[in-house]
């Protein structure tokens, strides 16, 4: 193929939205054991599964492997299962942000929160928090302390998230406006003109601040961190390529 076509070809590309930036980071849960969690995206932002690994175990995923996270007594804090990647301070979220990942709960209450993937400073932001609330899946970010927070939730009344299924969730933020997304599907979106507020350089999965609270019951597989929105139609895409 000549070079003018080749450029020609990257030009539609990018029209459509195909020819986006690889992630940041992709965690396949493939290992099998141990407390470090490769990178798969080759950019060798490793994880470590916290606490001697506590409150996690390596299970069958979606495909390959996967981590099971449990909780511990959501009334005494610092019990959960958590990994953290670090490293990632030289990234602005605020200028754009996708989190994608499958997720198959094992335990949901419908008071209870269970954070997924978030770096905030508290449960108020400052920060990003990819969590399942009141049975809805949200991105928000906050103020901290007892500010406000915002962002963008899905409607339980559209789904309604069941123990044993597996789920893929995706949530991004453009720079200006929250989504979530539920197997492909737009499940909510924010006003738009709102701020992601800058968190931790560390990112937790499975727990808030290093399993401190908010412990998720569930199992994940094949997580990816973006450094900028992707599109409706590449998430629909990569929901479609985990059938």
């Amino acid at each position: 193929m000549s070079a003018i076509r080749v450029f020609a070809l990257l030009a539609l590309l990018v029209a459509a939205g195909g020819a986006a930036q690889p992630p940041v980071g992709h965690w396949s849960f493939d290992e099998g054991e141990g407390v470090v969690v490769k990178d798969a995206s080759g950019n060798g932002r490793h994880a470590t599964l916290l606490n001697d690994a506590r409150g996690t175990s390596w299970v069958t995923g979606r495909s390959g492997g996967a981590i099971e996270f449990s909780g511990g007594d959501r009334n005494v804090r610092d019990q959960a299962g958590c990994m953290a990647i670090s490293g990632l301070d030289e990234f602005d979220w605020s200028q754009g942000l996708t989190v994608e990942l499958w997720v198959s709960f094992t335990e949901i209450t419908r008071a209870a929160s269970y954070e997924i993937v978030s770096n905030a400073e508290s449960d108020r932001g400052k920060g990003f928090r990819l969590l399942l609330s009141w049975l809805r899946i949200g991105l928000i970010s906050g103020e901290g302390g007892e500010g406000k927070t915002w962002g963008a939730y899905s409607d339980p009344s559209d789904v309604t998230p069941v123990v044993g299924e597996w789920y893929h969730i995706a949530a991004t933020y453009d720079g200006a406006a929250f989504r979530a997304y539920i197997d492909g599907e737009l499940a909510g979106e924010s006003e738009t003109s709102l701020p992601l507020t800058p968190g931790l350089g560390t990112v937790y999965l499975g727990a808030y601040r290093g399993g401190f609270a908010y412990g998720l019951n569930g199992i994940v597989d094949d997580l990816r961190i973006y450094e900028y929105a992707r599109s409706h139609q590449q998430i629909v895409t990569d929901a479609k390529l985990g059938d």
